[in-house]
């Protein structure tokens, strides 16, 4: 677990230029591509392996916990939508993220 916590604090500082650098967007697909592969080394036993997927679980966290709000808040705001709504859905997220 804790290399899966360093992996995010490490790349968690690089996450955020990249999406700016290649778009949002794609960064949100590679985030998808990163989870499943991280998942998908849980079946296998070799130590090299899991490490690797506990790495891109913590990359794969990184993004979720900051592109996909920026994401949203841009969609929110381009769209031209009540502050309120976007006030509400965050914290939506926040307290139903935590049960």
């Amino acid at each position: 677990f804790v290399s899966g916590f360093l992996s995010s604090a490490v790349f968690g500082t690089l996450v955020g230029g990249l999406a700016d650098r290649v778009g949002r967007k794609k960064v949100c697909l590679a985030f998808c591509l990163l989870y499943a592969l991280s998942c998908g080394t849980k079946h296998f036993s070799d130590f090299n392996i899991l490490f690797a997927g506990r790495i891109l679980g913590g990359v794969s966290t990184s993004i979720l916990c900051s592109v996909f709000e920026a994401q949203m808040v841009h969609e929110h705001k381009h769209n031209a939508y009540p502050d309120e709504w976007l006030v509400k859905t965050l914290s939506y997220m926040t307290l139903l993220s935590s049960v």
